[in-house]
């Protein structure tokens, strides 16, 4: 039977903790046993991400690494899950992709999910946007802009699974970055639904749903009491509705970004 990876990593790469959210999900709602690991020894500042301590149920007091995790879910149909979830990684990124690559060959997976979220300039009062691509050996562009600049570990990694003959595929979403402080269901719902198109078995989604419904009004009180905030969202709102048109240019939300940020450090 044919097995897909999803893969997710905590830090710069998974704003609004959506992409290993869409993990903890899966992880909640199906059946699933660890099937292997990468040790965070050579590849985690334990300085950045430390180790916890914690207390047993029977007493015993453990230390809980930071280590990348491999679970194997079994859905009620359709191809096992193997999920990959751990911080982004410090240091020796080459040579943890490769050791992630190994594992994932030995539990015979056939397909990667490459999950991301970043900060944008979204509106959350709108779908929040969802892009996903194939990834090509040797890369290969669209034909539209293409982003050239940092990129984390989901990106180095789905670029070695593809190379080594694993379909992959990379899907990032766009969490508004005025309220990136706290987990956004909103964008865990919309990468799960982007699993869902290669994932057979319907994923039960009625408490992110509800989740995502919850912190969507949390974030609507606080525009309303923040005019600088509303006033800011409804710049957003507009240009993504008039997304093509010059005024929807990024230039433009990002000077509109800059006035909002003055506007706040002199009220200060």
């Amino acid at each position: 039977m044919s097995r897909i990876a999803i893969t997710a990593f905590s830090g710069w790469n998974d704003a609004g903790e959506a992409a290993t959210g869409v993990i903890e999900h899966l992880l909640e709602v199906w059946p699933s046993r660890p099937v292997g690991a990468v040790d965070a020894e050579e590849f985690i500042d334990f300085q950045v991400n430390r180790p916890e301590i914690r207390t047993t149920e029977d007493g015993t007091r453990v230390i809980d690494w930071p280590d990348t995790r491999l679970h194997l879910i079994t859905p009620p149909q359709g191809p096992e899950i193997v999920a990959v979830i751990g911080p982004e990684p410090s240091l020796h990124w080459k040579r943890f992709c490769d050791e992630v690559l190994e594992q994932l060959q030995l539990l015979a997976v056939t397909s990667v999910i490459s999950l991301g979220a970043l900060l944008a300039d979204s509106p959350h009062s709108r779908p929040l946007p969802v892009s996903a691509q194939v990834e090509t050996v040797p890369a290969q562009g669209t034909g539209q802009e293409q982003y050239s600049g940092p990129i984390g570990v989901p990106t180095i990694l789905a670029r070695r699974t593809a190379s080594a003959g694993l379909p992959t595929t990379s899907a990032w979403v766009q969490v508004p970055h005025y309220v990136s402080q706290n987990s956004s269901p909103k964008a865990v719902l919309g990468l799960m639904r982007e699993v869902q198109e290669v994932v057979t078995a319907p994923i039960p989604l009625d408490e992110l749903v509800e989740d995502a419904e919850a912190w969507e009004r949390g974030v609507d009180e606080l525009a309303r009491t923040d005019e600088d905030v509303a006033e800011y969202v409804r710049r957003l709102e507009q240009a993504q509705d008039a997304a093509g048109l010059p005024e929807a240019s990024g230039d433009a939300i990002a000077k509109e970004f800059e006035q909002f940020l003055r506007r706040r450090r002199g009220q200060e």
